[in-house]
């Protein structure tokens, strides 16, 4: 009797780059023994996620000429393929943590070469959650890589940024300007806990900024 081969697990790419887009497709052609391209993508729009989807999608975390974060989209490409592996070169743990959270079954870090990629498909196909490299697990898992800041001190960081004074972000937030101070305070404390070089606000910005914060 003569056995079935095996079949082989299906892979798409979302990823605004050609290049990238080539490379992931070499990279699986290189497997042909295990995987097959089902589809390559070079934005959202372009999936159709009511057809039937690949058992593992390589997804860019930023998209489009504008750089557009997929987060949001993460929820429906997980429901549409088997399993969804982040390929990105961002290095900062917040929206890498975010994308964790929505869904994403494995991180690859760009940096760490298509082999890295496979590996990382092939072990999530099977069930893992698995990163690229020692780099990519720490930003996902790493508590002390990062301070954990609340929603309302991502707003006030946020509004700082963007030029406000304490006394605006206050009023934008309908909050006493004491309030925003406190707030301030708390996060200083967290950044300086975790042995950053906080002297201002304008450090403050620039390490939550390096984070992903804002």
């Amino acid at each position: 009797m003569t056995s079935q081969p095996a079949r082989r697990a299906t892979v798409a790419v979302l990823d605004n780059q050609e290049v990238v887009r080539d490379g992931v497709a070499a990279a699986v052609d290189r497997h042909a023994d295990e995987l097959v391209m089902a589809g390559v993508y070079a934005s959202v729009a372009e999936v159709d996620t009511t057809s039937s989807g690949p058992d593992a999608l390589v997804l860019d975390l930023y998209l489009g000429r504008d750089d557009e974060v997929v987060l949001q989209h993460i929820p429906l490409l997980a429901r549409w393929a088997g399993v969804v592996v982040l390929h990105t070169a961002e290095e900062k743990p917040v929206p890498l943590r975010r994308a964790v959270a929505l869904g994403v079954h494995g991180v690859v870090l760009k940096n760490d070469g298509t082999e890295a990629l496979v590996d990382v498909v092939r072990r999530a196909l099977a069930g893992e959650f698995v990163c690229s490299s020692v780099l990519a697990e720490a930003l996902i898992g790493d508590a002390d890589i990062v301070p954990r800041l609340t929603a309302r001190e991502v707003e006030v960081l946020s509004n700082l940024r963007d030029g406000l004074t304490q006394r605006q972000v206050g009023s934008r937030l309908k909050v006493a300007e004491e309030t925003v101070r406190a707030h301030l305070k708390s996060i200083r404390s967290k950044y300086m806990n975790a042995e950053r070089d906080i002297t201002n606000t304008g450090s403050l910005l620039r390490e939550a900024g390096r984070d992903g914060w804002i």
